[in-house]
């Protein structure tokens, strides 16, 4: 009779056990469901115009230039460093008096155009040395701790504001020099060079040196015939590229949408989208894998196809941080994913991934206000 009873119970708490797992599934799919299949309509919607967008952006001569190949990392990550830290550090090319980093701080760099400023002691030289390279490692591999999880979110990156004030203060030289085209080759090769970091920070900050001399362009009278810009459209163009570049690549995508919208020419935000959807799916990896098979197959096999020219997609995968990582801190969901490390039934583990999933969704907006644009560059 014990035995029974016992029997009886054990069956009664595993029934009870199943039913909440179901009772959590469920509820799950409700709260997360949706958002995960208006991305993915999201997405295939918007296909075929994210890569029309690339052609467009694709006819600018500027990501045509010939640059030979090499690794701007050993120098650029060593000079920004030490010219971003205190003096003892030791002396670096990029160090600025006191003065001028005072427009990187106090929004006085507003007016960095026609302020009165003192540059004739600066030397450019440094920038001139930048053209001797194609891309640029700025979390090169061997300051990643060998054996440990890598995460990206955290990771330390250049002082990049410190790289947009010396841009500035070339152009602005350049200009009362007379001669604005040699800058203005510089500062595209620094903006080239930190589009080439494969990062969205590393995008972002290349945009923004376009639009610095596109701004300057357009404050002179009389600017050198040959001195062309990327235009504004073409700018907003160029972020809504790499701001959607990670949907298209994400593991909640369709399988044949990413791999239209890697595939497409010319492959502008082919490697940022690679990097930032790894890193999403690394982490999620030890719960997704199962439920996104076939995009977990799709992702690497792209990863390892693609010609990136940094080792971070490379390092992402390899020894990226995952949700089982003791360490591993990646905003909502957290105390959830925790909680799941305990909790071997993929029945529950997947419906978490899917939580933590759609809230690293990205939105598709900037793309659509291209829509209102006309087709013209």
């Amino acid at each position: 009779m014990l035995l029974r009873v016992l029997v009886w119970s054990v069956s009664g708490i595993l029934l009870l056990a199943v039913l909440a797992i179901v009772a959590f599934h469920i509820w799950s799919q409700r709260q997360y469901g949706p958002a995960i299949e208006q991305f993915r309509a999201d997405v295939t919607a918007q296909v075929d115009f994210f890569c029309e967008q690339q052609a467009l952006l694709g006819a600018e001569p500027w990501f045509h230039e010939p640059r030979p190949p090499g690794d701007a990392g050993p120098l650029l990550n060593e000079w920004l460093r030490v010219a971003s830290g205190p003096p003892d550090l030791g002396e670096s090319p990029l160090r600025l008096p006191r003065h001028l980093l005072l427009l990187q701080k106090f929004g006085s760099q507003e007016d960095w155009g026609t302020s009165d400023l003192e540059l004739s002691s600066l030397d450019f030289g440094w920038m001139r040395q930048m053209h001797a390279f194609d891309h640029w490692n700025a979390i090169p591999r061997a300051a990643i701790p060998p054996g440990k999880p890598f995460d990206l979110m955290s990771a330390s990156l250049p002082e990049f504001s410190l790289l947009t004030l010396w841009a500035k203060l070339r152009l602005r030289h350049a200009v009362e020099q007379g001669t604005p085209l040699e800058a203005v080759r510089d500062v595209r090769q620094l903006a080239w060079l930190a589009y080439r970091t494969d990062t969205l920070v590393g995008g972002m900050v290349a945009i923004s040196l376009l639009t610095i001399e596109h701004k300057l362009h357009a404050t002179l009278v009389n600017p050198p015939p040959d001195w062309r810009p990327l235009s504004p459209k073409q700018l907003k163009r160029f972020a809504a590229v790499l701001q959607s570049a990670p949907s298209f690549s994400s593991i909640a995508s369709p399988v044949e949408v990413s791999r239209k919208a890697r595939a497409c020419q010319p492959a502008i935000g082919r490697c940022v989208g690679l990097v930032e959807a790894a890193m999403f799916g690394r982490f999620l990896e030890p719960y997704a894998k199962g439920a996104y098979r076939g995009a977990y197959a799709a992702l690497k096999a792209d990863s390892a196809a693609s010609t990136c020219p940094t080792q971070l997609l490379a390092a992402v995968w390899e020894q990226g941080h995952t949700v089982t990582d003791e360490q591993a801190r990646h905003g909502a969901g957290d105390e959830s994913a925790s909680a799941a490390r305990w909790i071997l039934t993929t029945a529950v583990k997947v419906p978490i991934a899917n939580q933590i999933l759609s809230t690293t969704l990205t939105s598709l907006d900037t793309l659509r206000e291209l829509n209102a644009l006309s087709p013209a560059p």
